[in-house]
Order: structure tokens, then sequence, then C-alpha cells
């Protein structure tokens, strides 16, 4: 074979077919967070009893801590960072035997699962936080009828 015909042969670009997902040919470091490259599914099922208001606070500063690794753009942490704020506030209305606004608390956690979603296409930390989310989304609507 001629040295032409080899050359030809070895710049044919390699045609990959992912269904619309992105194609790595690399190495990948995602600094200790997920890579999604599609689709990510996470399926978080409690089998515990009942939620306590404890559990529920305790939950979203866990939220806000993970904040501080998740690597988002500054405008999106500040916006997650104050709608988590609000769903404090109303929750420490109900230790406070005042009746927290549930459409306000469930609102805000869906904003913030929605923005994580966006910025997890960019930052892969920032879907790490979606099970939290999902989870405080779950636990409002036990606590807050």
């Amino acid at each position: 074979m001629s040295e032409s015909k080899r050359k030809t042969d070895q710049e044919q670009p390699t045609s990959v077919d992912t269904g619309g997902g992105a194609y790595v040919g690399g190495s990948v470091d995602t600094g200790g967070g997920d890579f999604v490259g599609r689709d990510q599914i996470i399926s978080i099922q409690e089998t515990h009893g009942e939620v306590t208001l404890e559990a529920f606070l305790a939950l979203l500063a866990e939220l806000r801590q993970g904040l501080s690794t998740a690597k988002l753009d500054p405008d999106t942490a500040q916006a997650v960072q104050t709608d988590l704020q609000t769903v404090e506030a109303q929750a420490q209305k109900a230790r406070q035997g005042a009746k927290p606004s549930r459409a306000l608390i469930v609102g805000k956690l869906k904003g913030v699962a929605e923005m994580l979603t966006e910025a997890g296409k960019v930052a892969t930390a920032a879907a790490s936080l979606l099970p939290l989310v999902e989870k405080a989304l779950t636990w409002a609507g036990r606590l807050f009828r």
C-alpha cells in the first residue's frame, strides 16, 4: 500500500451515532462530579414515614452548603441562594405557628430545580444538587399542605 493511501485512510473522521448525545473521544475529568452526556435520570424513593420540619430545614442547609462547590456562574448561584432563603423563611413560619405558603415553597424549589438543570449542562457539579432539590420538593409536599 502506498504511503499516500495509508495517510488518507488515517485521516478519515470517526463517525459515532449517539442518538443526539455528546461524544467524547478522550478522557474526562469532572473534578469528582458526574459526567452527563445526554440524559441523567435520578429516582429518589423515600421509605421513611413522617418528614419533620427540622429534617426539611437541615436539607435546605445541605443544599446551600453544596452551592459553594457546584461551580455555578455568580448570577445563577445568587438566584438559587435567594430562592432557598425564601423557602427557608416560609418554612420557619411553621416553627412560629403561622401557616407557610405552600405555593411559594413549591414554586421556588421548582425554580431552583430548573436553574440547576440548566446549569448542570455546563457545570456537572450542579447536577449533583438536583437529587437534594427533588427530595426537598417531595418533603415540602408532605409538610406543607
